[in-house]
């Protein structure tokens, strides 16, 4: 799948809809306006017409619909030939500059506004051989004479009242191309409009994609044609303006009054049903009882059933009983621990140099994820969980230096250690390590609650979204003044306490760490480090931190900041906003595409223009939905897993067989890292041990073991299934894709000998008096959740009466069992 991704400059909601075209004063396309006399003889000498064009709205989109500023060409980071243009054209200024810049002396100016004709500017694009990107277009037609006739009125970068492009109107605003023969190709119709009041059609200078090539194509006059049936996006980027337009095509003759009549018991599945309805995919069955109670109690709870559930659950004539579940799930204590794991990784738990040493990082990191989980268990907002982490300081109001590295070192003393989840903020996120610059912070911070991307905006215009370089080093500046180390006014407060101790005398870094981490052991203060919010006027790094108290947040607001207001402040507050476009949709979306393995928008973390959701009206419910029940992580698990999208079958149909971004069928997901280790241990344990680690010992899941801070620190089946050290702003840095390794340690590797024969295990401990078919039918219950088929208790039996010894033979089973996708997918 291909997708070309464009800009914008003004708030996102500007573009987010597609509003119908207006009819009436537009002015006509620039390729009328500059059509040349005769289209069967065109001349370079053909007469001009009196309009001037702006460089803004005319001469630098051309160049993006010629390709001239691409990453290809003219807008990489070198350029090409000693010319570079702004990405896509977003520097103005700069690229005027170039162009009146001289080439050299042999090949003359760019730009030649006494003898236009001899400009490079359009001498070169109308050859193939001259030109390294080829024949651009021709000598005398319509982009010809616009050039041209900008460069004899001056080349000149205007600067007037209508340079603002306030929205851009695409029509049609949907394509649904009829199912049957050959559908004729659909034009589309770009109307800028401007800030001075201005309406111009600029499809001719609009740049046009597909995000999916093998169901519609566009070419770059804006023509849509249908190649494939299904559903995509084409995107049409003019100026700062992106908008994405359905294109839809039937899969099936079962639309209209043909379409079956599909249940939409909750708002989810009528949204979901709707867009299926338009191209006649008919949505799977629902799962049986025994896939719906694996699926999600791995799904919110990271854990399988235990047999006697799994056998109460499907002994169950309750026509409700599924709602029930998913109520008793979301009371256990696993739902917390499962998903404090999750919030972890997404705000990047990795603690190798927390605190300036490296001793400190398992410590740190055990205590950030008992942080979350306090908040999880309680059911804490999602907003009050961000809240904590974003404006987290180490020193709080009425602290000195000395009350801190007491409070500090008592979270890390070995006996009774003070609870750290108790304090209602966690500045450990700040303390990550690669969260160093105000870029790092940047950067992170907008992967992990705005579900954006930015990361290309450092250096140029942002390859997938709106963002501008400008963009992103405005908004670094909200953490610029976010430090870690000692602030300043308590440096004498450091150097007092390590006179105290008499520190001088440890004279290597070594000696230090490890005195400094007995000491804290003893529970005797220790010289910590500190996350603080630096003053304007003090330096940092012998750099000026950021003065200025007029911040512009992403989309383009400007805010003031009050004095000694923390920069984090109006940041948190935008985010908190009821139609912010990302803060609620970037968490809905994560938790949509952990149940349903893709997300409304795909990949889960990367927002942006180009990239729209799926489902349209899904994520705006789910995201107001959230919000009016006060970011409540619960109502959105139990708004998800109750609609029978959630609840379908993987089993597809004629009509949704290659579906997978739609919801008509569950997709087959690889199990999570910790999750396969926790249903190796407790599917094989004893009665006993299965008790105790599903009721008593729940910290010791490897569902509740937080990241490690290296990967030699992770147990090696951890690793093989790809659980991640985060390390990276990505999702994709946890690995959900099968693999042949994954599948040599399920068959060969000594772990999962040692699992099958441990003391505590089932196999020593199974009833002497149990049957054969008992023994099959709870092997498949503690695995599977289900009971065998009578085909399968057949060949069971089989083998058990071939193998002599009983215990060997269930071992088999199991090993068996344990190497099937059913075991190690969730379906």
């Amino acid at each position: 799948m291909r997708r070309l991704f464009c800009f914008a400059l003004l708030p996102i909601a500007t573009f987010v809809g597609v509003l119908p075209s207006l009819a009436g004063d537009v002015t006509k396309p620039l390729d009328v306006r500059f059509a040349p006399p005769s289209a069967k003889s065109l001349s370079a000498d053909a007469p001009l017409p009196a309009e001037e064009p702006s460089f803004q709205r005319h001469v630098v989109p051309l160049f993006g619909r010629l390709g001239c500023n691409g990453r290809s060409c003219h807008g990489s980071f070198q350029g090409q030939g000693g010319f570079r243009l702004s990405m896509f054209g977003y520097d103005f200024q700069a690229d005027h500059d170039a162009l009146l810049k001289p080439a050299s002396k042999e090949q003359g100016p760019r730009v030649d506004v006494k003898s236009p004709a001899a400009s490079l500017l359009l001498t070169k694009p109308v050859s193939d051989d001259d030109h390294g990107g080829g024949r651009r277009f021709d000598v005398g037609g319509w982009e010809y004479r616009v050039l041209r006739r900008w460069i004899e009125a001056g080349a000149k970068n205007k600067a007037h009242a209508g340079t603002m492009l306030e929205r851009l109107d695409v029509t049609p605003s949907e394509i649904v191309f009829p199912r049957e023969g050959s559908p004729p190709p659909v034009p589309l119709r770009v109307v800028a409009h401007w800030s001075d009041g201005t309406r111009e059609d600029v499809t001719k200078l609009t740049r046009f994609s597909s995000n999916d090539d093998g169901t519609a194509a566009i070419d770059g006059d804006g023509v849509v044609r249908s190649v494939g049936s299904g559903s995509t996006y084409v995107i049409a980027c003019y100026d700062s303006g992106v908008v994405s337009i359905p294109v839809l095509r039937p899969v099936s003759d079962r639309v209209g009054p043909a379409y079956p009549n599909v249940p939409t018991p909750t708002k989810i599945d009528e949204l979901v049903v709707a867009k299926l309805r338009k191209l006649g995919i008919v949505p799977s069955e629902l799962a049986t009882d025994a896939e719906f109670l694996r699926r999600v109690s791995l799904d919110i709870c990271g854990t399988l059933p235990t047999p006697e559930e799994a056998a109460a659950f499907l002994d169950d004539k309750s026509p409700v009983k599924r709602t029930r579940k998913i109520e008793e799930l979301l009371a256990r204590p696993e739902y917390a621990l499962w998903w404090a794991t999750k919030l972890c990784d997404m705000t990047g738990l990795n603690a190798p140099a927390q605190l300036g040493t490296t001793d400190y990082g398992p410590h740190v990191g055990k205590q950030w994820y008992d942080w979350m989980h306090r908040r999880l268990a309680e059911n804490d907002g999602y907003d009050r969980i961000v809240r904590g982490i974003v404006l987290a300081v180490s020193i709080q109001p009425g602290e000195t230096y000395d009350d801190y590295v007491a409070r500090q070192t008592s979270y890390m003393r070995k006996d009774s250690p003070a609870d750290f989840a108790a304090q209602p903020w966690m500045p450990y996120y700040w303390f990550r390590n690669n969260l160093g610059t105000p870029d790092e912070k940047a950067l992170g911070f907008a992967y992990s609650f705005l579900g954006v991307r930015l990361d290309c905006a450092q250096c140029h215009k942002h390859p997938f979204d709106r963002w501008s370089q400008q963009d992103f080093q405005d908004f670094t500046q909200f953490f610029a003044r976010v430090s870690k180390g000692i602030h300043p006014l308590r440096a004498d407060d450091k150097k007092a306490l390590e006179e105290k101790l008499e520190t001088a005398k440890l004279d290597t870094a070594a000696k230090r760490r490890q005195t400094f981490w007995k000491w804290a052991g003893e529970g005797k203060s220790t010289p910590w480090q500190e996350v603080y919010v630096a003053e304007p006027e003090l330096a940092t790094k012998g750099k000026p931190a950021a003065t200025s108290n007029k911040l512009r947040l992403l989309g383009g607001r400007t805010v003031e900041l009050r004095a000694g207001q923390d920069p984090r402040e109006p940041v948190l507050e935008w985010m908190l906003e009821k139609d912010n476009p990302y803060f609620a949709r970037a968490i809905v979306n994560r938790v949509w595409a952990h149940y349903f393995g893709v997300g409304i928008v795909n990949p889960a973390d990367d927002a942006n223009l180009g990239n729209p959701p799926s489902n349209k009206e899904l994520m705006a419910y789910l995201a107001d939905g959230f919000v009016a029940h006060g970011y409540d992580l619960k109502w959105l698990h139990r708004e998800i897993t109750t609609s029978d999208a959630y609840q379908r079958s993987w089993r597809p149909n004629d009509t949704n067989r290659h579906d997978d971004r739609l919801f008509s069928k569950a997709l087959v997901r690889r199990l999570p890292a910790e999750v396969v280790g926790d249903a190796l241990k407790l599917g094989t344990a004893s009665a006993a041990k299965l008790k105790s680690q599903t009721e008593k010992d729940l910290r010791a899941r490897y569902i509740a073991q937080q990241a490690p801070a290296y990967e030699r620190a992770l147990e090696y089946g951890m690793m093989v299934f790809g659980k991640p050290i985060n390390k990276t702003n990505c999702d994709c840095e946890r690995d959900p894709q099968p693999s042949l390794l994954q599948s040599v340690y399920l068959r060969n590797d000594v772990d999962l000998r040692t699992t099958l024969t441990r003391p505590d295990g089932w196999l020593k401990t199974v009833p002497k008096g149990a049957t054969v078919a008992e023994l099959i039918d709870e092997a498949y219950l503690r695995l599977f959740s289900r009971r065998p088929t009578a085909a399968e208790q057949k060949r069971c039996a089989a083998y058990f009466a071939e193998v002599p010894d009983r215990a060997e033979a269930l071992e088999d089973v199991l090993w068996a069992l344990i190497n099937t996708q059913e075991f190690v997918t969730n379906h």
